[in-house]
């Protein structure tokens, strides 16, 4: 016993405390059966004394029938012998004779038949010199059919039974001979039996993980080509014990034990009725908590010992990771300075847009006056002047172009006719609203041809310009094409009208005069008028410092209703990646990136898909979870920037720089393509960030942290059944309100953003209501109350109350999850599989 008490303790030690628990609720459960054992023998122990005691007084009770019965003879006998004592001493001796003539006669017998078998047996017994019995191998043999000896070759004569010790690593194995006939009953009482088990508390189980009915023989357990090989395993606890209305329910209906229950239930009911009539719950505690969602399960949740998510966190993940995030960081300084394609793009935009030449700002324009006068003031002065600011910090180079795009002339059959009822006086024509290929004016303007005609080519002119004809492209671009504008109303390609002058001819001021004459003579002839829709005004830029190219396109968009809506459209870009010492330090970078982003793909995803189908038993869970999906997004977006990176903008800045002096060239497309590279590698950094923050849970709080806010937003994903149709439902009402004062609410689009800014807290949107449309303050109180008051304290409260959750799951004790030095040791080692999981 002490040998046990020693190895119990042993055991003890090298457990957690969930095992402990679980260990300490059997030892429970064994000693509530011990102690059902006990009490039934000693119920059987009584009813034995009690039947002893009676079977000893029947024996007495028989023993004095004996007694007297004999008494009783011995007089009778007595009166024989006195009556006739000779003749029974006669008939006595006559009997003695009979008798020994009988077992003469017997004996007689029995040395005949013994004297007969020794003979037989010396006739057929075989001896050697030794005197040993010698048998025949056919006296051996046993005579079975073919087809039994073919069943017999197929039978299991050994099984092997392994008995793993609950809650611990401890295995053991034991082999059994059987034959054909013993059932899997037998077998799991004998393996009971040998390890000391209670054979009501385990069962037995194949290896895949079959239950094995008792009534099944061994040889129907297996098929062929399974090993015979039983696992002894402990049967799943089940509740023993009663509630207090269970024990209340069977009480009998008539008697003591009724009425006594019906008083319990009486004084039950009592309180139940006063608990109702103070508090307004009635039962016991747990069946109060039960009434309130989720507050049974919060108040009886315990601590989980959390710690399995460190199994696929190693110092070799976060290393990588954290990498692949510092490279990428790097890769965006490179490419984008702090303040560096600010400060360019401002330098481009601010001369031309600022008023300081203009007396009307760019964004003020609205009339096509304005639109003339901007382009004889303020382009003329920054563009043609080599002393302007613009030209002061950047070089002007390829060509200016001004691009107009007319729809065709006025028809009547352009004019809505949607209602058959509504009928337009006649001879009423129509403008197309949109610029589109349907609709575009594609004839030659004669006017501006006799103007042009002999000035094409001279002081500065494009000479393959043909202002009075209609291209479908008026630019060459080397991607195939000049990219689109998306303006307010419609998006417009680089079809139309145009005229180009040279910016780096070597006249400027002959320039100059010559576009100031083309200005005037283009206005005088109306060359924007109720038929144009849009103007466009581009030209390159090169910032030497920065070693930046920056496009410039200022657009005017002229609607069908007489209005001019100014966009400007500026931005920063190189055309070749590969260039100087940045350039190879740049791309150095992107091949250990690409390095790192090989062995995410590959070797994490491939140990995260097997860690799942260990734990889950199927890996391609992990490609529906939001880490597998991260990772595969990294590989996806990273190899898309690279491969748009080293093929698209392969040109060095002297080549491309020769393709502006060549002929009007295209810019416009190759930025756009250049800054959506560097919004998938800004892309990248934030999912690798992701991933980091991911493998930061190895420390406990930000753990309990992560897991919040991650249930959290589980709960918010069902609230959006509710919370989607009513942003929307207010998206269309602030619209509805505001649809014809309001900019900001002419799309529903641009009404849901002003919408989500509002409820965010952005003063300036809730300035720009005008305080006297009653219905704009209104919605404003209605939506802060809405959205304020009910959707961000209910995810306020959702979030406290996982925080808590987790909290409590993850356990309270600090010291428990402390690290040792061996738990250091395991997370360092650089391998995949440790020797154990340490502890949180």
């Amino acid at each position: 016993m002490a040998d046990d008490s020693s190895d119990l303790l042993d055991g003890l030690h090298s457990l957690d405390i969930t095992a402990c628990k679980d260990l300490i609720r059997q030892l429970q459960a064994r000693r509530e059966r011990r102690r059902e054992l006990v009490e039934r023998l000693q119920e059987k122990l009584k009813a034995l004394n009690n039947e002893l005691a009676a079977r000893k007084e029947e024996a007495d009770r028989c023993k004095q029938d004996l007694l007297d019965e004999q008494a009783k003879n011995r007089r009778l006998a007595e009166k024989r012998r006195q009556r006739g004592g000779e003749k029974e001493v006669a008939s006595i001796q006559d009997d003695l004779q009979r008798e020994q003539e009988m077992e003469l006669q017997t004996a007689n017998v029995r040395r005949f038949m013994e004297t007969t078998l020794q003979e037989q047996v010396q006739r057929n017994r075989t001896q050697n010199e030794l005197g040993i019995r010698i048998y025949d191998e056919v006296e051996l043999m046993v005579e079975k059919s073919a087809e039994e000896q073919a069943l017999e070759s197929r039978y299991i004569d050994t099984v092997l039974v392994t008995y793993c010790i609950p809650n611990s690593d401890l295995k053991y194995n034991l082999s059994f001979r059987v034959d054909k006939d013993m059932k899997s009953k037998k077998l799991r009482e004998d393996a009971c039996l040998y390890w000391g088990l209670s054979e009501v508390d385990f069962i037995l189980k194949t290896l895949s993980n079959a239950k094995v009915h008792d009534e099944l023989t061994i040889q129907s357990c297996f098929n062929e080509s399974e090993d015979a090989h039983f696992s002894l395993v402990q049967k799943t606890p089940k509740n023993t014990s009663l509630m207090d209305r269970e024990l209340t329910n069977i009480l009998p209906k008539a008697g003591r034990k009724a009425r006594r229950g019906g008083a319990n239930k009486s004084s039950h009911d009592t309180g139940k009725s006063e608990g109702t009539a103070a508090g307004g719950t009635s039962g016991e505690l747990a069946e109060q908590m039960m009434l309130l969602p989720g507050l049974f399960a919060f108040m009886t949740q315990r601590d989980q010992n959390v710690k399995q998510h460190l199994q696929r966190m190693k110092l070799r993940n976060i290393f990588i990771y954290l990498t692949v995030l510092v490279l990428a960081l790097y890769d965006i300084y490179l490419n984008q300075p702090p303040e560096v394609n600010f400060f360019c793009r401002e330098g481009a935009v601010r001369p031309l847009t600022s008023g300081e030449v203009h007396a009307v700002d760019f964004v003020d324009i609205r009339t096509p006056d304005l639109v003339w006068a901007w382009l004889a003031d303020t382009v003329a002065a920054e563009l043609f002047t080599p002393s302007s600011l613009l030209r002061s910090g950047n070089y002007v180079l390829g060509f200016l172009q001004v691009l107009v795009q007319n729809v065709q002339p006025p028809t009547e059959a352009q004019c809505p006719k949607e209602d058959a009822s509504f009928a337009l006086p006649p001879n009423v024509s129509c403008f197309a609203m949109t610029y589109a290929d349907t609709t575009a004016q594609t004839g030659e303007l004669g006017e501006i041809r006799n103007y042009f005609e002999g000035k094409i080519g001279l002081d500065g002119r494009y000479h393959q310009t043909s202002p009075w004809q209609w291209g479908s492209s008026r630019m060459s671009s080397p991607t195939g094409g000049e990219a689109s504008t998306q303006m307010s109303f419609s998006a417009v390609d680089g079809s139309g009208y145009s005229v180009e002058y040279n910016l780096q001819d070597p006249s400027p001021d002959l320039v100059r005069q010559a576009f100031l004459q083309d200005v005037a003579f283009l206005s005088q002839a109306n060359w924007l008028d109720t038929q144009t829709r849009a103007v466009h005004v581009q030209f390159m830029l090169y910032n030497p410092n920065y070693d930046l190219w920056v496009p410039n396109r200022y657009s005017f968009e002229m609607t069908g209703f007489g209005t001019v809506t100014p966009k400007i459209d500026v931005s920063t870009f190189r055309p070749g990646m590969i260039e100087y010492d940045i350039g190879l330090g740049q791309l150095g970078s992107d091949l250990i990136r690409c390095f790192f982003v090989l062995y995410i793909c590959l070797y994490q995803v491939y140990w995260d898909f097997m860690y799942e189908r260990k734990v889950n038993g199927a890996g391609w869970k992990h490609f529906f979870t939001i880490q597998g999906a991260v990772d595969l997004s990294i590989g996806s977006v990273f190899f898309a920037m690279f491969g748009l990176r080293y093929t698209a903008f392969n040109a060095g800045s002297v080549s491309y720089l020769s393709q502006h002096f060549n002929g009007v060239l295209d810019a416009t497309e190759l930025s756009q393509v250049y800054n959506q590279h560097l919004a998938l590698d800004a892309a990248m950094a934030a999912l690798v960030l992701y991933r980091v923050l991911y493998f930061l849970q190895v420390n406990r709080h930000v753990f309990i942290i992560w897991t919040s806010v991650a249930k959290a937003a589980k709960v918010a994903l069902r609230l959006l059944v509710i919370v989607v149709p009513v942003i929307a439902g207010l998206t269309v009402l602030s619209m509805g309100v505001s649809f014809y004062f309001d900019q900001y609410t002419r799309t529903f689009w641009s009404a849901l953003t002003r919408i989500l800014l509002m409820i965010f807290g952005d003063d300036e949107t809730v300035k720009a209501y005008d305080p006297n449309r009653g219905w704009q303050l209104t919605f404003n109180v209605v939506l802060y109350y809405a959205t304020r008051l009910i959707f961000v304290n209910s995810w306020f409260a959702v979030l406290i109350h996982e925080y808590q959750k987790t909290r409590v799951a993850a356990g309270y004790s600090t010291k428990k999850y402390r690290w040792k030095e061996y738990d250091y040791v395991v997370w360092c080692l650089p391998w995949p599989r440790s020797p154990r999981l340490p502890s949180q």
